[in-house]
């Protein structure tokens, strides 16, 4: 599993460079608007300590600071590149080098969580938890924006082609890295399915949880209480 979580680290180490560039081609931006309602459902105020992990280049950390410009805003990868990546993208922001399986973090740290489109990344889904419910307040909520796979069949079958087919194909000629662009739809079709995400997560202790789907499905926000 730690070969695993490296050769991750590595894969994401070389496409930091397109990354931006690719989410908003391979999403038809839609990933701007999946970030804004995840802040939103994250309900961030002034004064809160934030944590957001899988931080990539930054784009979810800018957006918490245009929608709570008093909150204190920490990112945290396990990727250098893109840790660079993103301080060149936020000069004055705070960033740690960060595995959410040993999270550098003392108890009870952050009022909110977030985590955007990371967490599929995770190798050890249910230790990656239990660290997050450590380092989150009493109190805190934890939110994870991922991809899901759509529930209606007919959809599910064209989502399906493009995701297997036309973005590893796309991704790997702009980025260099086909392999990286595999990886995305196969991390996603073995995420697990919501019971099994919905016990993981009681089983980490927190106190209750909302699953919210969108645009037709292929997106989930789950909203996470201590």
């Amino acid at each position: 599993m730690e070969e695993r979580s490296k050769n991750i680290q590595a894969m994401f180490d070389g496409i930091a460079g397109r990354y931006d560039f690719l989410n908003r081609l391979l999403s038809f931006r839609r990933d701007v608007a999946w970030r804004k309602e995840a802040i939103k459902a994250a309900e961030i105020e002034t004064g809160h300590r934030v944590l957001d992990l899988a931080c990539g280049t930054g784009d979810m950390m800018l957006e918490i600071g245009r929608r709570a410009p008093g909150a204190s805003v920490t990112g945290g990868d396990f990727s250098l590149n893109m840790l660079v990546a993103a301080k060149n993208k936020i000069p004055d922001g705070i960033f740690t080098a960060a595995d959410a399986h040993f999270l550098p973090f003392g108890d009870e740290t952050f009022d909110r969580i977030t985590i955007a489109f990371g967490f599929r990344n995770v190798t050890d889904k249910s230790k990656g938890l239990y660290e997050l419910y450590r380092v989150l307040k009493n109190g805190g909520k934890l939110v994870i924006l991922e991809f899901s796979e759509p529930e209606n069949k007919a959809f599910a079958a064209l989502y399906r082609f493009y995701f297997k087919k036309i973005l590893p194909l796309i991704g790997g000629l702009i980025s260099g890295n086909r392999n990286a662009y595999e990886y995305l739809p196969d991390s996603v079709y073995k995420f697990p399915k919501r019971p099994e995400y919905g016990k993981m997560i009681a089983d980490a202790g927190f106190k209750n949880f909302r699953f919210i789907p969108m645009t037709f499905g292929i997106i989930t926000i789950a909203v996470i209480n201590k």
